[in-house]
């Protein structure tokens, strides 16, 4: 295989991950608030719902490890760092997209699982309370509001490549 026939399976990859880091949790997240809100949040329905929503989590993270990595790979293969466009996207990643995802990861696959191992139907205790409230006041508020618009910024970036100033050389 030559070098544009890796591009190719690494844009596929890299596209596809979009795919699988956006949507399935954005699903999950939906109908865990649909649950809350109609089932009330101690209820076996909600738990369920939970318990649904952090494997969606692992398939999102998973799905952004892969996201990166294509990237980083077909920048490697084909294109290299030197290009102004690839260098604010990268920008937008460090700066906004990372940091969520690792508050996401550090919530959503450590916190959240340990709050739902068991089903509570009465009340959580006031660990378990302010993390659910961090998370979902905070973390998810946040990403609702930045992803969308990085995702954007970085589509245009990738798609128009202006010429914008570089960041390094």
């Amino acid at each position: 295989m030559n070098s544009v026939d890796w591009f190719i399976g690494l844009k596929i990859l890299h596209i596809g991950a979009l795919i699988f880091w956006l949507g399935p949790s954005l699903g999950a997240w939906c109908m865990l608030m649909a649950l809350r809100q109609r089932e009330g949040e101690f209820t076996s329905a909600t738990h369920l719902g939970y318990k649904v929503f952090i494997q969606m989590l692992i398939l999102e993270h998973i799905a952004f490890v892969c996201l990166v990595a294509s990237g980083i790979a077909m920048a490697a293969l084909l294109f290299g760092f030197a290009q102004p466009w690839l260098q604010w996207k990268l920008l937008i990643i460090l700066l906004v997209i990372i940091p969520l995802e690792i508050a996401d990861i550090w919530y959503g696959n450590i916190k959240l699982p340990q709050i739902f191992a068991q089903l509570n139907t009465q009340r959580y205790d006031q660990q378990s309370s302010a993390r659910l409230h961090i998370y979902h006041v905070y973390v998810t508020r946040a990403a609702i509001v930045a992803i969308p618009v990085s995702v954007l910024a970085i589509m245009w970036l990738v798609i128009a490549k202006p010429h914008i100033i570089s960041l390094w050389e």
